[in-house]
């Protein structure tokens, strides 16, 4: 099978990140395992930050967490919203080792979570819709951006501080409770 440039520095940059940290890879060190020159980096991803985007967006457990969500959706929108916040809980619980790089990077110039900002559009889109059809009737950015955010903060919750949680209380608990509080708001 024939990989293109692009392809070959991806799959070499996936494979140094998760075995040494985003910090303690270089891009001279990506070009080498690529086979590439580290020029060729540059020239299709522009910095080692949004190369790092690029896997995740590309190489994510699930694959796009957008053609994930499309493919659940039913149309009813209270069942919607429970699938918008599960599918995205269990988006990041698969996408844990992609998470922590991304945790610990900090980007001058690559949108950080590009997966979420993008699931965020999607959602509030969604939203928008529901609205024109007068089936929601609250700010489609506010309540994505909110729920999106509520998840991400439970998930970080679930990887570094686990004791947050009794046990009646748990991440679910809290994600189907806020999605019943939404709907009664603004459906």
């Amino acid at each position: 099978m024939f990989l293109s440039a692009k392809e070959k520095i991806m799959k070499a940059a996936k494979v140094l990140f998760s075995e040494y940290g985003y910090g303690e890879t270089s891009t001279k060190r990506i070009a080498q395992k690529a086979k590439v020159n580290e020029v060729t980096i540059f020239r299709l991803f522009g910095s080692k930050s949004k190369l790092l985007q690029e896997i995740i967006t590309n190489f994510a457990y699930e694959g796009n967490i957008i053609d994930k969500i499309k493919a659940e959706l039913t149309g009813d929108i209270t069942q919607d919203l429970y699938i918008f916040a599960h599918v995205y809980y269990q988006f990041l619980e698969n996408n844990i080792s992609l998470y922590k790089i991304q945790i610990k990077e900090i980007s001058e110039e690559g949108v950080t979570f590009s997966n979420s900002v993008a699931y965020v559009e999607y959602m509030k889109d969604y939203l928008e819709t529901a609205k024109e059809n007068r089936l929601f009737h609250g700010d489609p950015q506010m309540v994505a951006s909110s729920m999106i955010a509520l998840i991400f903060g439970l998930f970080s919750f679930d990887v570094y501080n686990q004791n947050i949680y009794t046990s009646t209380v748990h991440h679910e608990s809290i994600i189907n409770t806020y999605v019943d509080h939404i709907y009664k708001l603004y459906c």
